[in-house]
């Protein structure tokens, strides 16, 4: 008998046409569709997230020794690359040198993702550290010069937005959201609420309506396993309770594509 993983690859598998249910927005997470032949953040995650009509690609970004801009998520370089050192520990001309298993390619520069995506796909960041300012101008030079459209978002809140010039929306939960709304902050320029599925509920939902701001529920594998939800049903019952309230925005594992279809 198919398991549920295997069935969900096999719809992934599949062209895309028309697959994503009407004005939802799905936001890739961990680099695009990830499976058994694509790693996180690999070019062929993010080709098949673009293929396949996704919003938005969340990727994770980590700097090299040497100060370059890279896609990975982990804190070291083992799962895909069998190198138990990190991004950070080796300088770019020693990663690009190194091939995933699966895909055979080396870790993507953030340039090269801009380049990729530009025209077809916007950007979620994961900043996986805090850099000096310099660091997040550049991310942002790459992104006007490779024409990513908007919105552009970043996970990581106030301490990332003062770095991007208010040209970057950052994430911000329920409690954050109204802090910032009473402070007098225009928050609808300024946020996105982001919940893990779980736990957005009425009360964030009618808050960010008010506030004009756009809410997203994180549906992701380890969160249910964290949890000790069933990898299947926990996020089956939270997108039929999501939708039925109206959420429109989704970050989500791959495998969970065919709940919105």
């Amino acid at each position: 008998m198919m398991t549920r993983r295997e069935f969900a690859s096999t719809l992934l598998a599949t062209p895309a046409a028309a697959a994503i249910a009407k004005g939802l927005h799905l936001i890739a997470h961990r680099g695009g569709v990830v499976d058994s032949t694509r790693p996180e953040n690999s070019p062929g995650a993010v080709q098949s997230a673009i293929d396949r009509g996704y919003w938005m690609i969340e990727v994770d970004i980590r700097q090299t020794r040497d100060g370059e801009p890279v896609l990975y998520h982990d804190r070291t370089l083992e799962k895909y690359f069998s190198e138990t050192r990190g991004a950070e520990e080796l300088t770019w001309a020693e990663l690009r040198k190194l091939k995933s298993n699966p895909g055979g390619k080396a870790p993507l520069h953030f340039e090269e993702l801009c380049a990729m995506c530009g025209g077809k796909m916007r950007l979620m960041l994961d900043m996986k550290a805090q850099w000096e300012a310099p660091f997040y101008q550049r991310l942002l030079r790459y992104m006007v010069d490779g024409k990513i459209p908007g919105p552009i978002w970043s996970l990581g809140g106030q301490r990332v937005y003062p770095f991007f010039d208010g040209k970057v929306m950052v994430s911000s939960n329920r409690k954050s959201l109204l802090a910032a709304a009473e402070a007098g902050e225009a928050v609808a320029e300024r946020y996105f609420l982001f919940e893990l599925g779980s736990d957005l509920g009425k009360e964030s939902f009618d808050l960010a309506r008010k506030l004009k701001v756009a809410p997203v529920a994180a549906i992701n594998t380890f969160r249910y396993t964290m949890a000790k939800r069933d990898e299947w049903e926990g996020p089956k019952e939270d997108i039929a309770k999501l939708r039925a309230m109206g959420i429109m925005h989704y970050q989500v594992d791959s495998i969970y594509e065919p709940l919105f279809v």
